[in-house]
């Protein structure tokens, strides 16, 4: 099935255009700009939420059991677009630019769009998709983040500040940390003001952790020394192993013999990679593995510190109250 629309921002009209162009059973919410979709077992379900002028935030889910194909427009867009995808992929098709992305499970992505571009979406049968986007005024992003804006990287900065027509993505992870803000932001406890000032807060918690991914990834190694695609492979190689073995992680050397690459180019390529130290991306990871074990499991602290290779509970609550200002017991008392 294909359905055009003729803008890309605002949900009602996106509900529209389908109730005119197809027999589809469509529901719309006439008090929240959201819709709800069913055709042929297929089903599609999203709604947005403006948190303030020039911030808003939109969940779409969707379950195809055909292909289904979406055409939109920007009408002479100007933002910053964070999109989270938890479950499922598609392709996405820009024009002019001829440019395609798969956005995937598990990854999140920042794009720049300016001016009149035309988007298609491309879902494939069988799967369940997720997604959460957060659209933001770049003007307002800057006043945000501040002198951090200067590290975003040049291509994409390019177009928000000077304005010119075009647009232009990156692609980072979604860490376990910014997950668990994810499924906080799509089983929000409350209603009317309190639901909109708690969700406004998630996603400035959301936007400021994957910010500091992007701008972190500018401060990488020369070009002279960028890597080759079996290095950047024996890199994320070597990180996974890391993230398997976090009771008892290997040293830097046994490391690097076990991904067939030096030592030296293993630390340089984690920094390119990861924007981190190979042992600083350890204690990260450990670090929203023990955040995301505190809010989803019923583990005591203890246990989780032991999960995670630390053998002392107290060096573990000072290494993550250090990370995030606040002590686990406290996460655990209050139900964070």
């Amino acid at each position: 099935m294909k359905l055009s629309l003729p803008t890309y921002s605002n949900f009602r009209d996106v509900a529209h255009t389908l109730q005119a162009q197809s027999d589809l059973d469509l529901q719309v919410n006439p008090n929240h700009p959201s819709i709800n979709v069913s055709l042929n077992h297929s089903h599609w379900y999203g709604y947005n939420v403006e948190l303030r002028a020039g911030l808003s935030f939109s969940v779409v889910e969707a379950d195809f059991q055909k292909p289904f194909y979406l055409a939109a427009d920007t009408d002479n867009c100007f933002l910053l677009r964070f999109t989270f995808c938890l479950s499922g992929q598609f392709n996405l098709r820009f024009e002019p630019a001829n440019e395609d992305i798969l956005i995937k499970a598990g990854h999140c992505y920042l794009g720049a769009l300016n001016g009149e571009i035309a988007l298609a979406s491309e879902f494939m049968p069988l799967q369940k998709l997720i997604l959460v986007r957060v659209d933001i005024d770049p003007l307002l992003f800057k006043f945000f983040i501040g002198d951090r804006f200067n590290a975003l990287p040049t291509d994409l900065r390019q177009i928000l500040v000077s304005h010119g027509s075009g647009c232009c993505w990156h692609s980072g992870h979604i860490s376990p940390a910014v997950n668990v803000i994810l499924h906080q932001l799509l089983n929000c406890p409350y209603q009317d003001t309190i639901r909109q000032l708690y969700l406004e807060g998630k996603v400035l918690e959301l936007m400021a952790l994957q910010a500091n991914q992007f701008t972190e990834a500018t401060k990488l190694v020369p070009l002279t020394r960028r890597l080759k695609p079996d290095d950047i492979e024996r890199i994320h190689h070597a990180k996974h192993i890391l993230i398997n073995n976090l009771i008892n992680p290997p040293s830097l050397t046994d490391l690097a013999k076990q991904v067939s690459i030096n030592d030296f180019k293993l630390k340089q390529g984690f920094r390119q990679v990861f924007g981190t130290t190979v042992f600083g991306y350890l204690h990260q990871h450990r670090m929203e593995q023990s955040l995301l074990m505190l809010r989803s499991t019923e583990m005591t602290v203890t246990q989780v510190a032991q999960s995670i290779g630390y053998a002392n509970p107290s060096q573990f609550s000072a290494a993550f109250k250090k990370k995030f200002g606040i002590l686990p017991k406290t996460i655990k008392a209050q139900g964070m």
